[in-house]
């Protein structure tokens, strides 16, 4: 029996979810031919392409020495903020490959969008992602945008990235963003969960030997399981709203449940929506799969009720 707070979506499409999930499982099966170098570049071509098919207003910009990106409207304007933690493992993707995702949401939220380039491993470990993220946020504070209009969101290890950034916030004793919404969360970064046995032959895109790979790059000389780092093992108390999305056919599918259990033992308001059928970060596709546009519209529903 589900929690209350867990709810089922099922997927209608049929012929284009086979097609894609033949496309993830040659992609998946070509990362081991393929460098790091390349693998980054492939990704940013993916991303320009998608780009393409998300037009909208961008303003390139620099918070100290990252690279961001504002977009859908001028930070000056707006009266709602989408901060937007990408994914890629921790070591790739930029915001230009998730330029077409962070726009989409600001449209369907009516909000601003910020995009960061954080630095990536394995040549800057933990906690360079963090600081990067932190700083980032801070600099909104300082351009006197309200935390109460400010949303953190990521997918993958950006939706990690984004659990970790609030723990640090509170830590810290600074003021927390309104709410959070995560895509396909990465976690845990022990990659420890049963979901890598029972579900991997139902998961297109990734294996447990390339993403404990990944979270040793990340982690450095660190324990896996250090919260900052696996947000799964952190302390939820005083958390804000999260809305949290997975697909049934991830490894990363007991991360999100457990994620979600863990805030609503907390006493955080938490939804989590799971969609029977979907693949890792499903919404990055969105131009071309209908399950992924309902999901970012659902996204943007809850961003403009919990900013407004």
């Amino acid at each position: 029996m589900k929690e209350s707070y867990h709810l089922i979506k099922e997927a209608k499409s049929r012929w284009r979810l086979i097609f894609l999930r033949k496309l993830l499982q040659i992609g998946r099966w070509g990362h081991q031919f393929i460098s790091l170098r390349q693998a980054r570049f492939y990704f940013e071509l993916v991303g320009q392409f998608f780009s393409f098919l998300e037009p909208g207003w961008i303003e390139k910009i620099r918070i100290s020495q990252l690279e961001a990106e504002i977009l859908n409207q001028d930070l000056k304007e707006a009266s709602r903020l989408i901060f937007y933690l990408h994914g890629g493992a921790f070591v790739s993707g930029s915001a230009r490959t998730h330029r077409h995702l962070a726009m989409h949401l600001a449209k369907e939220a009516e909000a601003a969008a910020l995009v960061i380039n954080y630095r990536l491993a394995p040549e800057f470990s933990y906690p360079a992602a963090l600081e990067d993220s932190l700083k980032s946020y801070l600099w909104l504070l300082e351009k006197n945008f309200p935390p109460e209009r400010i949303a953190l969101v990521g997918d993958s290890a950006g939706g990690g990235l984004a659990v970790a950034l609030t723990f640090r916030l509170i830590k810290e004793g600074y003021p927390k963003p309104a709410c959070l919404c995560l895509f396909s969360p990465w976690v845990d970064l022990s990659c420890s969960s049963a979901a890598y046995q029972e579900r991997s032959h139902r998961d297109p895109m990734i294996s447990r030997s390339l993403a404990i790979e990944r979270a040793r790059w990340y982690a450095g000389s660190r324990e896996l399981t250090t919260p900052e780092i696996s947000p799964l093992y952190g302390d939820f108390a005083s958390f804000p709203s999260t809305l949290i999305f997975i697909g049934s056919d991830e490894v990363l599918y007991d991360e999100a449940v457990s994620l979600a259990k863990k805030l609503n033992q907390a006493q955080v308001e938490v939804t989590l929506i799971e969609w029977l059928g979907m693949f890792h970060v499903w919404p990055y596709l969105f131009p071309i799969l209908p399950e992924g546009l309902e999901a970012c519209r659902l996204a943007g529903e809850y961003l403009r009720l919990r900013l407004a």
